[in-house]
């Protein structure tokens, strides 16, 4: 199987035993500046799959569903994808002979307005449109964004979220349902208020991977979409139980809902903001005229 073969290879290089990774999640910036991170965990995750073709319920602690033999064998199919472009991308890595694979790595603005319009009209784009699998391409790389969705909407519920008061710079005050989810974690992460299936110390690095897609379009690779997805597997195990409907209470013994309250806003991140955040002094664009959009269009059978 070209799955097995490949994560041979890469367990082959010397760059594979570079240190930095300890299995839990890595860190966006680090992945950026060191490529070689994501080795261990294309492995990690490859291995997983291969032994799961054989026992699929090996993945049920994993992604919190047993799935079936397609949809694995599929993942391996698109492991394998991502690995070939990954390796040509990273080409100074050095992992395989002779192996240059290029595919699509974003979606740009036009297909995206055309994605979005589909929706709106789904039977004039199924009878008259073609949209070149876009919206299957789309469903994958948009899972980073539904994961960061899903982080923000279970933090609002761990806390008992239900509105924001904002005082301004003006003394004027507005009251909003934003929910300033980076900073609630970091507040999570440094207090001893709630308690977490997931260390929010790795529910932090996750929710940074997983914005952004909705800032850029661009594809994440299927090994780093399973190893989030695991994690918020984590984030969601007291979701299922015998009975519906029951209350998830995730504060610590003897912790009320005013205790918490009263921690997040008197700390120095939510009564001081300016305090404890390093502002951004000036901004300078770098702009080329390559990176202009081209036409393109996608077929209609009636032109």
């Amino acid at each position: 199987m070209k799955l097995e073969q490949y994560l041979s290879e890469i367990k082959a290089s010397p760059l594979y035993n570079s240190k930095g990774y300890s299995g839990q999640f890595p860190n966006s910036t680090t992945l950026q500046e060191k490529p070689q991170q994501h080795l261990k965990i294309i492995v990690e995750q490859g291995e997983l799959l291969l032994n799961a073709l054989e026992e699929p319920q090996l993945l049920e602690p994993v992604l919190g569903i047993t799935p079936i033999k397609n949809d694995i064998e599929q993942l391996c199919e698109q492991l394998v994808c991502d690995i070939e472009q990954f390796s040509t991308k990273y080409s100074h890595l050095k992992l395989f002979e002779n192996s240059l694979v290029y595919g699509q790595e974003w979606l740009p603005s036009h297909t995206l307005f055309n994605l979005a319009r589909a929706n709106l009209l789904q039977g004039t784009y199924k009878q008259h449109v073609d949209l070149n699998c876009q919206s299957s391409v789309y469903k994958i790389y948009s899972i980073p964004f539904i994961l960061r969705l899903a982080i923000e909407n279970k933090l609002k519920a761990m806390v008992g979220f239900n509105s924001s008061t904002i005082k301004l710079s003006d003394n004027q005050t507005k009251t909003s349902n934003q929910f300033p989810a980076l900073s609630v974690i970091n507040f999570l992460k440094d207090s001893e208020f709630v308690n977490s299936p997931l260390a929010f110390s790795e529910l932090k690095k996750v929710y940074n991977w997983s914005c952004s897609f909705v800032h850029t379009g661009q594809k994440e690779y299927i090994w780093m979409i399973l190893k989030a997805t695991s994690h918020i597997n984590k984030l969601f195990s007291l979701d299922k139980s015998r009975y519906s409907g029951q209350a998830i209470v995730y504060l610590k013994e003897g912790v009320t809902i005013e205790d918490l309250q009263q921690a997040i806003n008197t700390s120095d991140s939510f009564a001081n903001p300016q305090k404890s955040k390093v502002t951004e002094m000036s901004i300078k664009l770098n702009c080329v005229c390559c990176n202009f959009d081209i036409t393109s269009s996608f077929y209609d059978n009636r032109s």
